[in-house]
């Protein structure tokens, strides 16, 4: 049997540039919303924020890797199964939350740290490979390259420790001694980096997949799939909508509770 052609892509700049804007904003304000939670999770306050930042990070990981999905481009009549793309965005915002929830409950240790980390790693992986498993070409049939797979799996469980690490490290007292420019400063360096990580875990698990042409006339062609451009449209209007929310929440909680240099973004007065 001869092997079967690989299906040809492109990948879209603009969306790869979207995703990766996405990434970085969602991991700066979950940075931001780290500094609000605190170590003590056993109020109600505290507890709120904490399913504010699973909320935020979930689900900008999740849009991020919808977009990236979109900026794969085959001349193709490709499909969504939207209950599978639906069920990657719950399951990878509730293993944040447990896993927030985890290694805030006790002092840190790197067994706790260890946990927390598979627990957010396993989100990732699960999410993109699940979302990824409901983006349908028929036509075609997938195979695996395990070297990008593992690449992808060990990335997300080192952006998840080092992820995880700041956070404990912005909840407590040394961010509480940062002047305000030196926090900003650092956490929009931190996002950068968790973006560029974010980005590395979608794109090596793209590269991990390869579709592979098997029947021509079920490939079809791209009209007859999905409208990728409205469906992008879509989720980074509510994506940014949803960061706007958590910051105008932060801002509400501020102006009632009263210190705006408590939220500094992040902590201290100058």
């Amino acid at each position: 049997m001869e092997p079967s052609e690989m299906l040809h892509h492109e990948w879209d700049n603009a969306y790869v540039a979207l995703s990766y804007v996405i990434a970085v904003i969602a991991s700066y304000m979950s940075l931001e919303l780290a500094g609000r939670v605190g170590q003590n999770t056993r109020t109600a306050a505290n507890r709120f924020w904490l399913v504010a930042q699973a909320l935020v990070l979930g689900y900008g990981i999740w849009a991020m890797h919808f977009i990236g999905m979109m900026a794969f481009k085959v001349n193709a009549a490709a499909s969504i199964n939207y209950p599978l793309t639906v069920s990657s965005g719950v399951i990878v915002v509730l293993l944040v939350y447990l896993a927030l929830l985890y290694v805030r409950a006790a002092p840190l240790t790197a067994v706790r740290l260890a946990v927390s980390s598979a627990l957010t790693g396993t989100g990732i992986v699960v999410m993109h490979y699940l979302g990824m498993y409901a983006y349908q070409l028929p036509g075609t049939e997938t195979k695996l390259a395990w070297l990008p797979l593992i690449g992808s799996v060990l990335v997300a469980m080192a952006a998840s420790t080092v992820s995880l690490l700041l956070f404990h490290r912005l909840s407590g007292d040394w961010a509480a001694r940062q002047k305000g420019v030196v926090l900003h400063s650092l956490k929009l360096a931190a996002a950068g980096v968790m973006g560029l990580a974010v980005l590395g875990v979608h794109y090596l698990g793209m590269a991990a997949l390869q579709y592979h042409v098997v029947d021509e006339l079920k490939v079809g062609i791209a009209s007859a799939g999905i409208d990728t451009s409205l469906l992008a449209l879509v989720v980074g209007v509510v994506s940014f909508l949803m960061m706007g929310l958590a910051l105008t929440s932060m801002l509400m909680d501020a102006g009632r509770g009263g210190d705006l240099d408590e939220l500094d973004f992040g902590s201290a007065a100058d």
